[in-house]
């Protein structure tokens, strides 16, 4: 004689206005959030940020801090890409200036003329690469990209929005 599994019982949801209720519309469910940074470490790390709190956004080959407080985004080569993690940070966060390395004017002058669109009209220092990682390690939090461009690292400093 085989065993038949007990029979599972649904409890019927209420259809209103002729349809059932999505997951979202249901009891115990919330919304969440529309749009912006979905990642929970970036929106948490975002939300700690003070003003003159330092922010560094780096490229996959980014020397990482064995304490430091890394957020590692790498995927595969190329995701997620620098400008659109910086583009995504930029748009939440307020910028009073930037810090990068002298050497992406030289080997990537793309990705810094477009780093440049990204954070408008602010203060950018350029120091030499040596100086830029010596300067960087005090930092409140790090994000690493997958970018395989030379020197797409940046430090913000944050702003304050009053």
């Amino acid at each position: 004689m085989a065993i038949l599994p007990k029979p599972t019982t649904t409890t019927a949801v209420p259809i209103a206005n002729g349809r059932r209720p999505t997951p979202s519309r249901r009891k115990g469910f919330g919304p969440m959030k529309k749009g912006g940074i979905l990642n929970p470490a970036i929106c948490s790390l975002l939300a700690e940020l003070g003003h003159l709190d330092e922010l560094l956004i780096v490229d996959a080959g980014y020397p990482l801090p064995p304490d430091g407080h890394v957020i590692d985004l790498t995927l595969t080569p190329g995701i997620p890409r620098f400008l659109d993690v910086l583009r995504a940070i930029a748009e939440e966060l307020v910028i009073e200036s930037i810090a990068v390395a002298t050497e992406i004017n030289e080997y990537s002058p793309k990705l810094y003329q477009e780093v440049l669109k990204i954070v408008g009209d602010i203060d950018v220092d350029e120091v030499p690469h040596h100086e830029f990682k010596e300067q960087s390690l005090g930092v409140k939090g790090i994000i690493r990209t997958a970018e395989f461009t030379p020197y797409a690292n940046v430090r913000i400093l944050c702003g304050s929005a009053f």
